[in-house]
Formats: structure tokens, C-alpha cells, sequence
């Protein structure tokens, strides 16, 4: 292991571990992805891309203990790129091709998802953040480079979005 000047220790982390923590967090990235793309196709894309920079920038993490907030940082990031890019949101109607996500999510569980699908996506993310993967408002105000207050308001506004759409 190096230790540059002004970075820290540098982390070296071996091939089989980040393809087991990769594996462990394959089908919460692709939520994540799923929740701001709103589209399986390019969910996946993004997903298969942030892996590879994952990769490649893996120097880049100082601290392996904080790899899923990591790389859910590079997901998100990768999502909004990818928006930006294409300047474009496909919603669908049907849920069913949303594969192992819609093997977890049955009965009124598959309804809040779908509800929380159709958030607008600053919205959508921060809920996916917090209820499913269980990040703090600190987290989340990290991975997605908001304020805490920001994060707050978001997660306050989708909460009130949510329960408007399941009383209709």
C-alpha cells in the first residue's frame, strides 16, 4: 500500500472482494438506478457502467468499510449523467419487467413501489435512500451532494406525494 502526500492511504482492495461486495449490492444498485432512470433498460446500462468506473477508480477509496455509500454515490451520479445526456424519462405503466425487484415487492408492498416509481425523481431517490436502503439524512446528503436541509424538505415533500397517490 502507498501513501501519497495529501491523500491519505491508499486501499487495495483485491479482485474477489469486490466481486462479493459487488454481488451484495447488485440488486440494491439497480433500485437505486431504477428509482431516478425510471427505465429497466438503462437502469441496467447505468449500473453495468458505474461498475466498470468502480473499478477503474477503486484507488480512489480510502475507506472499504464505505463502499456501499460509494458506490451508490457513483450510481446516482452516473443516473443524473445519463439523464442529462439523453434529456429523457420514460415512464412506464407495467412494473412486471422489473425483474428480481418484482419478485421482493408483493401485494400493497408492489403498490408503494410503483407509487414511489411515479415520484418525481429528487423525490424518488431520496425515499429509495432512505426507506430501502436505510441511509441518514447525513448519508444521503453525501451520496447525492445536498444540503441536510435539502434532503429533509425532499424526503418531508415525497413522504406527503406518497400519501396523496395511495389515498386516490
Amino acid at each position: 500500500m502507498a501513501k501519497e502526500k495529501g491523500y491519505g492511504k491508499l486501499i487495495k482492495m483485491k479482485k474477489d472482494e469486490f466481486e462479493r461486495l459487488i454481488i451484495e449490492y447488485q440488486s440494491q444498485m439497480y433500485r437505486l438506478a431504477l428509482s431516478i432512470l425510471k427505465n429497466t433498460h438503462d437502469a441496467e446500462d447505468v449500473v453495468g457502467d458505474a461498475i466498470l468506473t468502480a473499478w477503474e477508480r477503486l484507488s480512489t477509496l480510502k475507506d472499504p468499510s464505505k463502499f456501499k455509500s460509494w458506490i451508490m454515490t457513483i450510481i446516482a451520479n452516473n443516473a443524473k449523467t445519463y439523464l442529462r445526456k439523453n434529456k429523457r424519462v420514460e415512464l412506464t405503466d407495467s412494473f412486471d419487467d422489473l425483474g428480481e425487484a418484482a419478485d421482493v415487492y408483493e401485494g400493497s408492498e408492489t403498490e408503494l413501489w410503483n407509487a414511489v416509481m411515479h415520484l418525481k425523481e429528487k423525490h424518488s431517490e431520496i425515499i429509495v435512500l432512505y426507506y430501502y436502503f436505510g441511509f441518514s439524512v447525513k448519508e444521503i446528503s453525501k451520496i447525492l451532494h445536498l444540503t441536510q436541509g435539502t434532503v429533509k424538505s425532499r424526503l418531508s415533500r415525497g413522504r406527503e406525494a406518497l400519501r396523496n397517490h395511495l389515498e386516490l
